[in-house]
């Protein structure tokens, strides 16, 4: 499995077991297509090494980032977790479409 293909599962599972809630679980667009739209986006406030996506749930964001078994961090991902994590926000590596959905339990339940 590719770390493209786990994120558009746990998405999908999300999207179909909770629509109610559509709209909350958002993908960061991280990849530009070329050095001229990057630094277009660069320019509008892309940040390196965000997260994948985010879920917006009762006034709180958290951060999550897909990673198959064998997928490590980036730097930029590293810090951009730090800085996340120093801003209050919770953070969290996926590597399985189980641990998506026990982590959106949880966040359901904490509220």
């Amino acid at each position: 499995m590719t770390e493209e293909s786990l994120h558009a599962r746990c998405y999908l599972w999300f999207h179909s077991e909770f629509p109610e809630l559509r709209g909350l679980l958002c993908y960061n667009l991280n990849n530009s297509r070329n050095k001229i739209q990057a630094m277009m986006d660069k320019g509008k406030g892309l940040q390196k090494g965000r997260s994948d996506m985010v879920f917006y749930y009762k006034g709180t964001a958290t951060m999550i980032e897909f990673k198959i078994e064998t997928g490590r961090q980036s730097k930029d991902q590293i810090e951009w977790q730090k800085r996340i994590e120093l801003a209050g926000f919770k953070y969290y590596i996926i590597r399985s479409l189980e641990e998506f959905q026990e982590l959106i339990k949880k966040q359901l339940t904490l509220f």
